[in-house]
């Protein structure tokens, strides 16, 4: 599944050791989407794939895959959004879409 939009926010990355000793790290970006409603969504990377997030500036309109996963803890429902790859798009700023269609005007 992909997921595109303006990157708003690079969050700190987070380390961490696992139980069993092995090392972790995790970062997450937001995401403005062009809709309507439920604009904002955070994809978190994690262990080699958040270097693939470094190359993109914010403001860039970019396009994620990425995984949607459910679980329960203690009869609640949680949700992840784990990004896999994440690079520029090739879709203009939605302002300069808006700009293209008033320039098309006949008048």
């Amino acid at each position: 599944m992909n997921i595109e939009g303006k990157l708003v926010k690079v969050f700190e990355l987070e380390t961490g050791v696992s139980k069993t000793g092995k090392e972790w790290k995790k970062q997450s970006i937001l995401i403005e989407q062009d809709t309507e409603y439920n604009k904002e969504v955070v994809v978190s990377f994690f262990g080699d794939n958040v270097n693939k997030i470094k190359n993109n500036q914010i403001g860039d309109i970019i396009t994620c895959n990425i995984n949607l996963s459910s679980r329960e803890y203690n009869d609640r429902w949680y949700h992840n959004i784990d990004g896999w790859t994440c690079n520029v798009s090739d879709i203009k700023d939605i302002d300069e879409r808006i700009e293209e269609v008033n320039d098309d005007l006949p008048f």
